[in-house]
């Protein structure tokens, strides 16, 4: 990479970074290749430099392109100290001590200050390196700082933001008391499995039920893997009996563990995820389902992704009738996989 001042810029140059505008809002996407109006744009906004790509760093893939980052570099260590705050927090739900909220909150905004907005938040957990000793951990961390930028994207009040964050940090945390040769066998749990599975719901609460949380807390411990149309459990509750809070905590819930790496499966694609929303149907998650879904496959236009045939390609269109199969652009051709139905993303490049 190489730094050329924004007049020194023409047509076709590649951008190594992501440029943001002063008020954090996306700009250009790195390995964007500029344009006459883009390079106007960048004049207007008075960016004095741009960081362009040398012609073999142009289509790296994503992953080497993130650990090569400063920015990704800071984020991971900002990362890992949060975290092992974290678990030593949790930890004190074994003791008579209150959970520090008020701690678990500025963990949050430790990580959310090392990141752009939500978008980049998840992309960089995405492509995280994950840790097995810790998945537990990782994942109720992780739920809670996913929930904390759905309740964002989706308008909530700062009061409300931080009880779903802190709920999302914790409605997963009875999982510490399962033993790790159910939480993590490789193999589909047997019916009986499945039934102390569940049982997580139950040991979380009994590690809460007599602290002082707000009631929207305990609600998603309890409800989070409820569902609208009564599918879920433990009660098998439908919508209007359902916290709002436990009904996002469930996208985060679902959509952080398929899309990252478990004993019995690797991690899906943000898309294979989004593929198994469509499938269950939006409407048992609620109201906001599609819409939070909708953002996340949006952050991936122009990205580069590996089609089904091993086929490499170029998202450009996100599609509100099939989020989970967008149109890619492959060896000079437009590929809609909506009519390609024996096609998927398989991963992220």
């Amino acid at each position: 990479m190489y730094k050329l001042s924004t007049q020194s810029l023409k047509p076709g140059m590649v951008i190594y970074d992501d440029i943001y505008t002063p008020a954090r809002v996306l700009l250009l996407k790195a390995n964007t290749a500029l344009t006459q109006q883009d390079i106007q744009t960048l004049c207007e906004y008075n960016f004095d430099e741009v960081t362009l790509s040398e012609p073999e760093e142009i289509d790296m893939t994503h992953y080497k392109y993130l650990n090569q980052n400063s920015y990704f570099q800071v984020f991971n260590e900002t990362y890992t100290h949060a975290l092992n705050s974290f678990h030593k927090i949790m930890r004190t739900l074994d003791t008579g001590l209150e959970l520090n909220i008020p701690k678990l909150l500025s963990l949050r905004d430790d990580i959310m200050a090392s990141v752009m907005n939500g978008e980049q938040l998840l992309d960089y957990l995405y492509n995280m390196m994950p840790n097995e000793n810790e998945i537990t951990y990782i994942h109720c961390f992780n739920c809670g700082l996913l929930c904390y930028v759905f309740g964002k994207w989706i308008g909530m009040s700062d009061e409300d933001l931080d009880n779903l964050t802190v709920a999302g940090f914790i409605f997963d945390i009875g999982k510490t008391k399962i033993a790790d040769e159910l939480l993590w066998k490789p193999d589909k749990l047997t019916p009986e499995e499945f039934i102390q599975m569940q049982h997580h719901i139950h040991l979380g609460y009994e590690l809460v039920k007599n602290r002082k949380l707000p009631p929207h807390v305990v609600s998603v411990m309890i409800m989070h893997h409820e569902r609208c149309d009564g599918s879920g459990y433990p009660a098998r509750l439908k919508e209007n009996r359902i916290d709002p809070f436990a009904l996002i905590a469930a996208i985060a819930d679902t959509y952080e563990a398929m899309t990252h790496p478990r004993a019995q499966r690797v991690a899906l694609t943000p898309f294979q995820a989004i593929r198994v929303f469509e499938q269950q149907g939006f409407a048992r998650y609620g109201q906001h389902a599609k819409a939070i879904l909708t953002r996340i496959a949006n952050m991936y236009v122009g990205r580069r992704v590996c089609v089904t045939g091993n086929l490499t390609g170029r998202i450009t269109e996100i599609h509100e009738d099939a989020l989970s199969r967008p149109t890619i652009y492959i060896n000079d051709v437009f590929y809609d996989l909506r009519t390609k139905q024996g096609a998927e993303i398989t991963r992220m490049m």
